[in-house]
This record gives structure tokens, C-alpha cells and sequence, in this order.
């Protein structure tokens, strides 16, 4: 039911304003528990098709798999998400992940779990994950004040990376004591506390789109995107950051068994450093706001993006493969939150959902492809080449950005 008894507009905005809002306070601590069962989820499903299949290239499949879906699912929901309650949108997708985690338990318990099902329920899950982030991603501006916006998203940037520093630590726990089939059991139980917030929430009044035809909205979404400059950037470069960043980290149970010779617990501080580094960077970009330039962020946190992968590919000690991840977390913020404030900032309100779809599609899409392409090179080159290459086109990007683009200053 739409309310606006706990919006807060008096005074000035700090960086920790949304907080006093109830609504908000409560989705940021439930929502980082589930989305730390779903960097757990994110982790386990690589580990035991790699197991299973000892392939760099069927982890790229695993990574198309999950993130391919997007394709349909993520502007289809910012479709739904400009159409009708976000709320209840969010309590049937997070139900949906609820039971294929549970699905997944019960087979891998069972020992019917094989990689044909295991893709299979991957991809499943990547439809739930994909809606249920499109319409999330919108819906954090009806549960704060509008003129609070900017401040919640980098807050939500917060949520997102400390899910991201727990949720891979926790993951490399459990599969090294209890098994991939605890981690699912696990997954399906970190959405209870978010479901149940949804189930009672109230949201702020919001003007919806009038519903015509689904493809003729995704298509007004678009363009949308591409007539404004500064949208188009930042959906662009965030696609570019998971194709040629993001998708390293799918590849991350190659690297930890084939260069770095970790056990799972190895794996998970592998990717929990990002994690860390992230959360950390994320913590100071709220701190800071407004007062450093996005584009500054942006072209500088792609070459030190491409710098951290650098070292990742250089070294085979697994100390200083943690540091150039961390690193890589470090870049990661930089570049998407600026990104994100930037399209949260200039879209107008009745298209949000259908642009946040178009960002998230373009960051869900790019992974897979960019996971497959490293799959399937790291076969002949190795996988230190892969990430070597990857990192050359973020710096050699970040480079063209500066110097040909006029240093991206459309986004500020």
C-alpha cells in the first residue's frame, strides 16, 4: 500500500540520510543477506561444474547460462517494474529463487545432480536473479524521498559489495567443510528476512507508465538510452566493465585450482577480496558524494581496473593474485557507481525501471559473453593470457576515454 509516513524531506541530505528511513533501512540490511546467499550461489555453481568438468570452457557456459537470460528477463521486468507494484514483483520473484535453490539442495543431495541439470537449473535461476535485480534496482527510489535518491544508490552500492565480500567468504567456508549441496540450502534460506520486509513494506506514491504492448515499452526504454548522451555512456560502460572485467571473476575456480593451487577456501578469499576492496571503496564514495567528478571516477578507475588484472596474470603466488583482485574491487565501484548515479540522476522517473533494466542488461549480458570468450581462449592460451588481454582493453579504454572523449564530462 503506497504511503508517505516515514518520508524524512526535512534538512539537508548527508551521505547517511536514507537510513532514517525505516522502509529503506530495513530492505538495505535483508537485502544484503540475500545477496549474499546469491554471491554464494554465484560461487558454488562454477566450483562444482568445474569439478565436475575440470573445462575452462563449460565454465563459460555455466556463466552464459546464468547471466544469458537476462537477455529476456531483465528488460521484460523494468517493463513490469514501470507497470506495477515493484513489491509484489520482488516477493514472486525472490519466491521463484527460493524454490529453484531448494530444487537444487534436494537433487544435489540425491545425487541426481549432473551438469545438464545443473545448467539447466542454473539458467532457470538466472530468469529469477535477472528480474528480481532489474525491478530492485528501481525500486530503491520508492522507498526513500525523492530528493534522497542519489544518496540511497550510493548507499545501495554498499549493500551490493558488502554481499559480494561476505557471500563468497561464506561460500568458500562452506564447500570446504560441508559441500556444494549445504551452499544451495543456504542460498534458498538468505531470502526469508528480505521476503519477509517485502511482505509488510510500504512504498512511496509513484506516477506509473500506461501498459500498452511489452515490446513496444522495451523499445521506448531504448530509446530512451540511446537519444541521451549521458545515459548511452554510462549503459555503455558499464556493459564494457562486466565483458571485460566482471567475467574474469567467472573464470575464478580455473585461476584458484590451475594458477594459484588453492582449495575452496582459497577460492572463496580470492573473490571475497574484491569484495572487500569494494566495500571499503563503495564506503568512501558515499563519504565524498558529489565532490569528485563521476567522469574522473570512470576513466581512471578503468585503467586501474586493466592494472589490477594485470597483476592478477602475472604472478602465480596466491598473496599477490589477492591484492590484484582487491584491486580490481577497487576499479569495480569506481566505475559503477558513477555509472549508476548517473542514469539515477538524469532518467526521468516514469521510464526508471525500463532504463535500469537496460543498464543491468547490458552489464548481465556482457559477463556471460566475455566468460565464454575467456573460456574458450584460456583452452589454447592459458588463462594469465586471458586476464592479461582483458586488462590491456580496460586501460587501453580508460586511455581513449581521457584523451578522445573529452574525459566522459557529459556524465557529470
Amino acid at each position: 500500500m503506497p504511503s508517505t509516513s516515514h518520508d524524512t524531506p526535512e534538512g539537508p541530505v548527508g551521505p547517511l540520510t536514507p537510513f532514517r528511513e525505516r522502509r529503506f533501512l530495513a530492505c538495505f540490511v535483508t537485502g544484503t543477506v540475500a545477496a549474499s546467499g546469491n554471491w554464494m550461489l554465484s560461487l558454488s555453481v562454477p566450483y562444482l561444474v568445474y569439478e565436475l568438468t575440470r573445462s575452462t570452457s563449460w565454465l563459460g557456459v555455466a556463466a552464459v547460462a546464468s547471466n544469458l537470460p537476462s537477455l529476456i528477463a531483465s528488460p521484460v521486468g523494468g517493463v513490469f517494474a514501470d507497470r506495477y507494484a515493484k513489491r509484489t514483483l520482488l516477493l514472486i520473484a525472490g519466491g521463484v529463487q527460493v524454490a529453484l535453490a531448494l530444487v537444487l539442495f534436494a537433487t544435489s543431495r540425491a545425487g541426481l545432480l549432473d551438469i545438464g541439470l545443473l545448467i539447466g537449473l542454473a539458467t532457470a535461476m538466472g530468469f529469477a536473479s535477472a528480474t528480481q535485480t532489474s525491478v530492485y534496482q528501481s525500486f530503491v527510489a520508492e522507498i526513500v524521498h525523492a530528493r534522497h535518491i542519489s544518496a540511497a544508490y550510493r548507499l545501495n552500492a554498499i549493500q551490493f559489495n558488502v554481499s559480494r565480500a561476505i557471500g563468497p567468504a561464506v561460500a568458500g567456508l562452506v564447500l570446504h567443510r560441508f559441500g556444494a549441496t549445504s551452499a544451495f540450502l543456504v542460498n534458498a534460506l538468505s531470502f526469508a528476512p528480505l521476503l519477509g520486509v517485502l511482505a509488510v513494506i510500504q512504498t512511496r506514491d509513484v506516477k506509473r507508465s500506461v501498459a500498452t504492448s511489452v515490446l513496444g515499452e522495451i523499445v521506448e526504454g531504448a530509446l530512451v538510452v540511446w537519444r541521451d548522451h549521458r545515459l548511452r555512456i554510462a549503459v555503455l560502460t558499464g556493459a564494457l566493465c562486466s565483458m571485460f572485467g566482471m567475467s574474469i571473476y567467472s573464470l575464478a575456480a580455473g585461476l584458484a585450482k590451475d594458477v594459484f593451487h588453492v582449495d575452496e577456501a582459497g577460492l572463496g578469499l580470492l573473490v571475497s577480496s574484491i569484495g572487500v576492496m569494494s566495500f571499503l571503496t563503495a564506503m568512501l564514495a558515499v563519504s565524498l558524494g558529489d565532490r569528485v567528478r563521476r567522469s574522473a571516477l570512470v576513466t581512471s578507475g578503468l585503467v586501474l581496473y586493466g592494472l589490477g588484472l594485470w597483476i592478477v596474470a602475472a604472478t602465480d603466488v596466491f598473496a599477490v593474485g589477492l591484492v590484484g583482485f582487491g584491486i580490481t574491487g577497487i576499479a569495480h565501484v569506481m566505475v559503477n557507481v558513477s555509472v549508476t548515479t548517473t542514469i539515477q540522476q538524469y532518467v526521468t522517473p516514469v521510464f526508471r525501471g525500463r532504463v535500469t533494466s537496460f543498464q543491468l542488461l547490458g552489464i548481465m549480458l556482457s559477463l556471460p559473453i566475455g566468460a565464454q570468450l575467456g573460456g574458450l581462449a584460456a583452452d589454447y592460451a592459458g588463462l594469465p593470457a586471458v586476464v592479461a588481454a582483458f586488462g590491456g582493453v580496460l586501460i587501453a579504454s580508460g586511455l581513449f576515454a581521457k584523451l578522445r572523449m573529452n574525459g566522459l564530462r557529459e556524465i557529470d
